[in-house]
This record gives structure tokens, sequence and C-alpha cells, in this order.
């Protein structure tokens, strides 16, 4: 179901988080190749790269690094890409579980060639709010007034790392703005981002 959809939008790559399989690995399926990272006992969490078979030559590196976190290099034409899958603990974890999430997207990133084009996507579990004072790593176009605390630990490292909140540097309506909903309805967030070398 879900790599016809990707079929239908003619989506070349995909991040994608809480796949659920165990251990890592890649798997070729008819049209795609899927890139995961999972845990090694349960079938909890989980960050995947789905790659089409037409650009899958194009991947000249995979790692797995934890359950929260993987990557994948792409050659391009002009320079490589590397982009990082993350799925962050939510804001009521504890602050080890959150620190711990962040040293390892620390080293994952150092992995990364200097060269390369870095990028950062997945879901951050972080409520980007307006403040200026956040400016020019973030735009003013996020959902949200106020930042939380996963924002300011985002903020931290985005900053370390000259890169800039993509997803909030153009103007959407709210509702294109929106990732996350509430089983009930009543509550809409937007804590999926886009982070990119600035």
């Amino acid at each position: 179901m879900l790599l016809s959809q990707l079929d239908s939008y003619k989506m070349d790559i995909t991040a994608i988080q809480e796949i659920r399989r165990t251990g890592d690995g890649i798997i070729d399926k008819k049209n795609h190749t899927i890139f995961y990272s999972s845990d090694r006992k349960r079938h909890m969490f989980g960050t995947a790269f789905i790659v089409n078979t037409r650009i899958q030559h194009l991947v000249t590196d995979f790692k797995a690094k934890t359950p929260r976190l993987c990557k994948i290099r792409v050659r391009g034409l002009f320079f490589n890409y590397s982009v990082i899958c993350v799925h962050a603990p939510t804001e009521v974890k504890d602050d080890d579980e959150k620190d711990k999430f962040y040293e390892d997207l620390d080293q994952i990133y150092q992995e990364c060639s200097k060269r390369d084009v870095q990028i950062i996507i997945g879901d951050l579990n972080a409520k980007i709010g307006q403040e200026e004072i956040h400016r020019p790593i973030f735009g003013k176009y996020g959902f949200h007034t106020l930042s939380n605390d996963n924002d300011i630990r985002l903020i931290n490292f985005a900053c370390s790392k000259n890169m800039v909140v993509a997803s909030t540097l153009f103007s959407h309506k709210d509702i294109h703005k929106m990732t996350w909903r509430s089983p009930d309805g009543q509550t809409h967030n937007q804590i999926d981002h886009l982070l990119i070398d600035a």
C-alpha cells in the first residue's frame, strides 16, 4: 500500500519512522529498496529510507546507527548528499534519553563527509515557536507560537552545525504545516522537520 502510494507520487527517496522491524538491513522490493535501522529484539521504533530502484545506483552508503537514526549517502550531479533520518524522543521522555539521542545524532553527523550537503529529516518531536531570538535558524512560519524543550535542544544542535530548519522558512496555510494529529482529532502539531546546511 505505502509503496504504491510512493509510486503514484513519483517519490525517489522517502524517509520514514516507526518501521517496527527487528534489526538492520536492506530489503529489495519490486520497485524499491528499503534501508532500515530498528531495535534488534522488539518491534519498536525504527527509521528507514525507501529508495526507488531507478535511482538506487546513486546510493553509495548506508549506515544504521540506532533504532532512532540511520543515514544514506546519495551521489549528485555536482555534489553528494548525506541524509539522516531521525525519530527523536517525545517531550515527556527523560533528559537522559534526549541527551543520548542528540549525542548519537552528533556522532552520525560527524561521520558525514564535510563536502556533502547534509540534510536531517524526520520526526524531531519539536514544537518550533515563532520567537525572534531563534532567527535565522528558524523561519517565521512555524505552526506554534512558543517553543518547547525539544525545540531548545534542536536549536542548540542546528546552531552548532550551521543548519537551518527549512520547514519553517516558507509561508504555508496552517493545514499544510501540521504533521501530527491526536487520535481524537482535536490536537494538531508540527513536529516533523527538515534541517539543511545554511
